[in-house]
């Protein structure tokens, strides 16, 4: 059976911060609407929340309160684990599932017992509650999970578009070259190769095939590394799922340095190396790229680096 990877960005900080901004921003709306409907149909009355008196809009309050910190803890839970638990599609919606389970059951139980409907069992509450979380978790989910599978596939296909373009570049080369050209490229290889780098993500999969040249640098980002190159003259990225560490020691030997806890440059890109306010920083030979801080540690060495290149 095949294992389907949930798309990168999910796992986050910066889109799992938006699942549960987006789902906080949707349930109020909606559940005021969804009274509404109760009350315009006649329904037997479940939904307690409102502003009716303070009893009611405190346990609304605190209700919301609990309901968010639960999300949270699921959601910090999910990313500290990520790597452990190689996350699929399969597991994701489960995850999300038990997250509805748990709201839902908290809801039935305040309701069960602190508003309390004659004729109305427990089973019809926890129903009718499961039904209405399932919506408000399920729909800010799912627009999330589809912005994020939109992202991570334009990054692909571009970066896939950058590895065509490379690959018929250099086939053009190789065709217009001479046999006895071709023999003594073929004995420089060793030489050429350094230009051009592997980068595995932390199942051991070549994830990108990319030249030194177009490279301009790398940025820690949780537990992945957004890498910054240039396409079509201009600046792409591509994320991948790996630790810096692992990446440095994939770029051992190259002009890829590290010049910071959360960036590695490539030295042959470097326009400026500055300092202000007693803060050291580089700027690239791009415009389109912001200054890239320079920590203490890293100072000495990328120095050296420069003196060397």
């Amino acid at each position: 059976m095949p294992r389907y990877e949930i798309p990168k960005f999910l796992i986050s900080r910066r889109y799992i911060s938006l699942v549960i901004i987006f789902v906080v921003l949707f349930s109020i709306p909606f559940l005021f609407l969804y009274r509404d409907f109760y009350l315009y149909r006649g329904y037997t009355m479940t939904l307690w929340f409102g502003t009716a008196d303070m009893e009611h809009f405190s346990l609304t309050i605190l209700f919301y309160i609990a309901s968010i910190l639960l999300l949270v803890l699921s959601r910090s839970v999910m990313y500290t684990l990520q790597d452990r638990l190689d996350l699929t599609r399969g597991t994701y919606l489960w995850w999300i599932f038990a997250e509805i389970i748990i709201i839902s059951v908290l809801y039935t139980l305040i309701t069960a017992y602190i508003f309390p409907v004659r004729g109305v069992k427990i089973p019809d509450i926890a129903l009718r509650a499961l039904l209405c979380m399932t919506i408000i978790i399920s729909i800010p989910n799912g627009v999330i999970a589809l912005i994020a599978a939109y992202r991570t596939k334009c990054e692909e296909l571009e970066a896939s578009q950058y590895q065509l373009q490379r690959l018929g570049s250099e086939y053009r080369i190789l065709q217009s070259r001479t046999e006895s050209e071709r023999r003594n490229a073929s004995l420089t290889t060793q030489e050429r190769s350094p230009r051009m780098v592997n980068l595995y993500d932390n199942s051991g999969t070549l994830r990108l095939t990319i030249n030194l040249d177009s490279l301009y640098y790398m940025e820690s980002e949780d537990n992945y590394i957004r890498i910054h190159y240039k396409h079509n003259d201009r600046i792409a990225s591509y994320m991948l799922r790996c630790r810096t560490k692992s990446l440095e020691q994939q770029l051992e030997g190259t002009s890829m340095v590290r010049c910071h806890r959360s960036y590695i440059v490539n030295i042959n890109k470097i326009s400026l190396l500055g300092e202000e306010q007693r803060l050291h920083y580089i700027t690239l030979d791009d415009d389109s790229i912001r200054r890239i801080p320079v920590s203490k540690s890293y100072y000495a060495s990328l120095v050296e680096g420069l003196k060397n290149k």
